[in-house]
């Protein structure tokens, strides 16, 4: 196998989602709760823009991502949503990547 997918994962991406997530998240929790699903979209989106890594990294960062913001929220409707949500943001931040490079 060329690409041993253990060997490529980058952390500052998946730190710089997390963070950025469970802050806005945090915000919405004392808010309005929408605010809270923006920031796992918002979040994902970040950690898949600043990866160097084939959309493939930046859709398990996505996920990452996710998983780690639901913990904040626990109910049995937000580890799907915020793993949903996290992969369609990390999807949308490697596109936005790849159009702005070229």
């Amino acid at each position: 196998m060329t690409e041993d997918l253990a060997g490529n994962v980058e952390l500052i991406p998946i730190v710089k989602g997390i963070v950025i997530s469970i802050l806005i998240i945090v915000i919405g929790m004392y808010t309005y709760w929408m605010i809270s699903i923006l920031g796992v979209i918002i979040g994902s989106a970040v950690s898949g823009y600043s990866t160097d890594n084939s959309t493939t990294y930046a859709l398990i960062y996505g996920a990452i991502v996710g998983i780690v913001s639901s913990f904040l929220m626990l109910t049995v409707y937000t580890i799907p949503l915020f793993i949903i949500l996290g992969l369609f943001g990390a999807f949308m931040g490697k596109v936005l990547q790849s159009n702005l490079d070229s």
